[in-house]
C-alpha cells in the first residue's frame, strides 16, 4: 500500500504544481493584458473628457471674441453708456423716474403697524 500512497501523493503534488503554475501564468497574463487595458480605457475616457472641455472653451472663446468685436463698435459703446450710465448727448435731457414712495415698504402685521397699513396704501395710491 505504500507504493500506492506514494503515487497518489505524487499525482496530488503534480496536480497542485500544475494548478500553481496555471495560477501564476494567469496572474502574469492578467498583469500583461488587463492592467494596461484598464489604463488604456481610462486614458480614452480622460481624452474624451478633455475634448469636451476643449470644445466648451473654444465656444466660450468664440463668444468672448464676438463680445470684443461688439465692444469695438462706437454704437454699442454709446448704447451701453446710455443704458448703464445715463449718458445723454448734447441737446438731450435726461429724466429719472423714481419708484413710488412706498415701494418695498413692508409693515409687520402686528399692532400698531396693522393700524397703519391701510392709510399708507391709500396715500401711496393717491386716494389719500
Amino acid at each position: 500500500m505504500g507504493d500506492s500512497d506514494d503515487r497518489v501523493r505524487a499525482r496530488s503534488t503534480v496536480w497542485s504544481l500544475r494548478v500553481l503554475v496555471a495560477a501564476l501564468l494567469g496572474l502574469v497574463v492578467y498583469g500583461l493584458i488587463a492592467v494596461p487595458a484598464g489604463r488604456y480605457i481610462q486614458q480614452r475616457s480622460d481624452v474624451a473628457d478633455r475634448q469636451v472641455q476643449l470644445r466648451d472653451m473654444k465656444e466660450r472663446n468664440s463668444a468672448l471674441k464676438d463680445k470684443i468685436r461688439r465692444l469695438d463698435d462706437p454704437d454699442e459703446i454709446m448704447r451701453i453708456a446710455r443704458r448703464d450710465y445715463g449718458l445723454v448727448t448734447e441737446g438731450e435731457e435726461s429724466y429719472t423716474i423714481l419708484p413710488p414712495a412706498t415701494a418695498g415698504l413692508n409693515l409687520p402685521a402686528s399692532w400698531p403697524f396693522d393700524l397703519l397699513s391701510e392709510p399708507v396704501r391709500r396715500v401711496s395710491s393717491g386716494r389719500g
